[in-house]
């Protein structure tokens, strides 16, 4: 039982450190579910653009400090521009549009 609560408490430890999800802000089920799911979509997303960005570019960032700079609007110029293509590469390859995007 001790390493189940354990692995709970690790799970935790990871969500705020990395879904940047310091507190919830429900306490019901439903409302910890909801801020848990979109806090995945994003670090997923996140994690997809980085990864299909990071080849490309000439400044070597982290994940944390992209995340960072994402959040503070701090990117380099040539991150910017090559998630732009990035995005556009991705809408075009499945037929989607993207319309007054950048």
């Amino acid at each position: 039982m001790y390493q189940e609560r354990w692995a709970v408490e690790v799970f935790f430890r990871w969500i705020k450190q990395y879904l940047n999800v310091p507190t919830l802000f429900g306490t019901t089920k439903n409302a910890v579910y909801n801020q848990l799911f979109a806090a995945f979509i994003a670090y997923v997303l996140l994690r997809w653009l980085y990864d299909r960005t990071e080849k490309r570019t000439q400044t070597t960032l982290t994940f944390i400090s992209f995340v960072r700079r994402v959040l503070f609007g701090q990117l380099p110029l040539d991150w910017k521009s090559e998630m732009v293509s990035v995005l556009f590469e991705h809408a075009h390859f499945y037929g989607r549009s993207i319309h007054n995007f950048g």
